[in-house]
């Protein structure tokens, strides 16, 4: 058949019209039912469904957990939902970005400040990163097992991307540039930062706090942290800060002026603004 023609046409082109198709297919004139019927029962005998193999698997089911350190789980993308034409819809808006410089830097760590379990080497996959849960903040840890300085091959910067406070920064997109700059781009609008420094560079405004990381003797993966409510109040002030310079609040009927978004309160938070 010609790419994309339909049935009818390509059936009256057929030498031998519907009988001799009806012959193939029906009678098994080219004797290739028994080659079929093989294939198909290779193909039942080797199935394995993926999804129970993480239901009886606790190594694959931390694959899919939200942190690397803790079974807890927390909201963090904050999505309201709304009803229209029948359908449920996200009611999605974008917040402000952090413009400024980075809160922490691993040069400026303190010596109080204490070394945080990330969790075992294992659990991180090379190359890429995972989110860290640090109170009710969290951080993103990379491991670049190929890179030739020891510096390099396990970075940590804030989860939080600046660039509209996106939570995805684990998520990035890892490149290494000829001259050995290692780059992150964030996986949903792609602002590109320098992961050593934390420093960005498709926005020079935008920067990722970075944290000093280290593997102990029994292979556990070591954040250097500020206390974690000191690191929970610090990003919040800077959010704060950021939509108060911006005038920001946001829509109280998100996207969508004609559907009222009721935002009952949680855990004693009030979401009305």
């Amino acid at each position: 058949a010609k790419h994309l023609q339909r049935t009818a046409p390509w059936l009256e082109e057929l030498p031998g019209g519907i009988e001799y198709l009806r012959k193939v297919v029906i009678d098994d004139s080219l004797g290739l039912c028994a080659d079929f019927e093989a294939m198909m029962a290779s193909n039942v005998g080797n199935y394995k469904c993926e999804w129970k193999e993480v239901v009886y698997d606790e190594g694959l089911q931390k694959k899919f957990q939200q942190y690397v350190n803790t079974s807890e789980t927390q909201q963090t993308e904050q999505i309201e939902y709304i009803d229209m034409r029948k359908q449920r819809h996200p009611n999605t808006y974008d917040l402000p970005d952090i413009e400024g410089p980075m809160l922490y830097s691993k040069e400026a760590a303190l010596d109080s400040w204490p070394w945080v379990s990330a969790g075992q080497v294992a659990d991180f996959p090379h190359n890429g990163g995972v989110a860290v849960k640090h109170g009710k903040e969290e951080v993103a840890v990379f491991h670049l097992p190929g890179q030739a300085e020891e510096d390099g091959r396990w970075l940590c910067v804030q989860n939080l991307c600046p660039h509209k406070q996106v939570r995805a920064i684990s998520r990035g997109l890892v490149g290494v540039k000829p001259e050995g700059l290692i780059t992150l781009a964030d996986p949903v609008y792609k602002s590109i930062y320098d992961l050593r420094t934390g420093s960005g560079m498709s926005h020079a405004n935008l920067n990722l706090s970075t944290f000093q990381v280290k593997v102990d003797e029994q292979g556990q993966v070591l954040v250097k942290l500020p206390p974690a409510d000191q690191m929970a109040d610090s990003f919040a002030r800077q959010s704060q800060e950021a939509a108060e310079k911006n005038n920001f609040k946001p829509p109280p009927r998100g996207s969508h002026p004609d559907i009222q978004v009721p935002r009952a309160p949680k855990n004693g938070v009030n979401l009305e603004w």
